[in-house]
């Protein structure tokens, strides 16, 4: 595992449930390690379920965060978007964003970023996700640069913006954005340093400037070594 980040206004956040199939063991590791926060996931292999998760389940995550001295930056949930359009999963889809809710309130109010459709959703799938956010106290962050509804915040994700032509350093900027580090290597997701498109130093600098003390997720998602990857991110972010 590699070293914590020495940046501790702006604590880099991996995302943990890349580390390994055992959620309580990596987040002990990475507070051994010294970081400060970790980007929590609702979906995947090694993802948690909070619909599933019993009262003990719950106590028991914010236990083992707390004795590793992490915080929960954020929950990302990965719910197809076509689940929100579809009559046939939109209800089960509404519920796991409901239960995300919850749990990320339960953890410090930490956002919780999902993808949206292109295209806006049904007024009423809209409000029950809005609903759902404001009785749990915590922020909808919505992946990409599609319009967003009133009651979600953008969740900067560098590689996505510069597909798409963006900037992500001017994204970074906006103080209420949830904010992740990554790059676009050779058109595919990639760690910063390995030759992509991100200015660091640029990016680094409008995230201090706009909030010192947000999280930075470190996204490992979709890389081919994780713990590799990160150990980069960690030595880009340092030296920008």
């Amino acid at each position: 595992m590699v070293q914590g980040d020495d940046f501790p206004d702006a604590p880099l956040a991996p995302t943990v449930c890349e580390l390994g199939p055992d959620l309580r063991e990596s987040i002990a590791r990475l507070g051994r390690s010294g970081w400060r926060a970790a980007q929590l996931a609702a979906s995947g292999p090694h993802g948690l379920r909070p619909r599933a998760m019993t009262n003990s389940a719950r106590r028991d995550l914010a236990l083992t965060l707390r004795r590793a001295d992490v915080m929960a930056a954020g929950l990302d949930v990965w719910i197809p978007v076509e689940h929100f359009e579809d009559d046939a999963t939109v209800e089960r889809a509404i519920e796991a964003v409901q239960a995300a809710c919850g749990l990320a309130g339960e953890l410090g109010r930490c956002p919780v970023t999902m993808r949206l459709p292109s295209t806006p959703l049904p007024a009423d799938v809209q409000a029950a996700i809005g609903r759902s956010a404001g009785q749990a106290g915590v922020c909808i962050a919505a992946a990409g640069v599609a319009e967003r509804p009133a009651w979600c915040i953008p969740c900067v994700d560098p590689p996505v913006y510069l597909e798409a032509g963006e900037d992500p350093v001017a994204a970074a900027a906006n103080p209420l954005a949830a904010v992740r580090f990554c790059d676009l290597v050779d058109g595919v997701r990639g760690p910063p340093g390995a030759g992509g498109r991100l200015d660091v130093l640029a990016y680094r600098t409008a995230c201090k400037v706009a909030a010192p003390h947000r999280p930075v997720v470190a996204d490992v998602r979709l890389l081919a070594d994780p713990p590799a990857a990160l150990a980069t991110m960690r030595r880009v972010w340092n030296a920008a």
